[in-house]
């Protein structure tokens, strides 16, 4: 079970698996409906994705909602607390490792390197969760899964030598002109969800295709999700100016 629309790859691994995925709606604001992925979950269900911050659209759920979910489900079945994108988060929201590892056997917090540190071609990720859990995933995980020169570039990321200073202050940039460009947007009519990834959530419906290849075509790639929306990455000031001044150039909102 899982908030849909969401990360792209949550269908291909459940099908991999011989599993059937269920998809719950977000909310008319693009937000999850817990209520509801709690309603969705039966006796048949093992897991329930929660990317939070979510991909595409950006918006996340507080450890104390997600501490709701839990105990509103059977004990056996995993939640799995996505953060890919969590050091763009607002740290409010609260830390899933502290929070809920504790409390709950059933919770599962993924992590990963790729992008708040930049390491995304080297496949690097890690899940904290209770022994019984993490014992079932070493029974699935191919020998040497973790090559040499990904380990060293994590230990390099995490180090003292200026490299985890240097990430924070890229964060930290970022999160300025997000609220930058979003605050830009929202002026001039557009509805963008409060995000906290690094970037932000256009809902266009059936001008998606449309309103994405007038972008590229003037130089400007935004990340298309055919009929529903696009997402736009958050870049330097420069570019985060040039994409919207191409945006008012081909598109107004609704």
């Amino acid at each position: 079970v899982t908030p849909w629309i969401s990360f792209e790859a949550y269908p291909i691994s459940v099908q991999t698996m011989g599993g059937t995925l269920v998809k719950v709606p977000l909310t008319a604001g693009h937000a999850f409906d817990l209520d509801s992925v709690a309603a969705a979950v039966t006796e048949r269900t093992k897991l329930v994705f929660l990317a939070t911050p979510n991909n595409p659209t950006g918006t996340a759920v507080s450890t104390a909602a997600v501490a709701r979910l839990a105990e509103s489900i059977p004990g056996d079945v995993v939640v799995l607390v996505d953060e890919a994108y969590r050091e763009f988060a607002d740290p409010a929201l609260g830390d899933p490792v502290v929070d809920l590892l504790g409390h709950f056997d059933n919770v599962a917090v993924a992590r990963t390197f790729s992008k708040a540190y930049g390491l995304a071609s080297l496949r690097l990720g890690y899940v904290m969760a209770h022994p019984e859990i993490v014992s079932a995933i070493d029974k699935c995980l191919i020998p040497f899964n973790v090559n040499g020169l990904a380990q060293a570039a994590a230990l390099a990321a995490l180090g003292d030598d200026g490299a985890a200073a240097e990430a924070q202050a890229n964060i930290d940039a970022i999160k300025v002109e997000r609220g930058r460009v979003a605050g830009a947007l929202a002026a001039d009519g557009w509805d963008i969800p409060d995000t906290q990834a690094n970037f932000v959530w256009m809902h266009l419906g059936a001008r998606t295709d449309d309103v994405c290849i007038a972008l590229e075509q003037r130089g400007v790639v935004v990340r298309p999700f055919s009929g529903v929306g696009i997402r736009v990455t958050i870049g330097t000031p420069a570019q985060n100016d040039r994409f919207l001044t191409t945006l008012a150039e081909v598109a107004q909102p609704a």
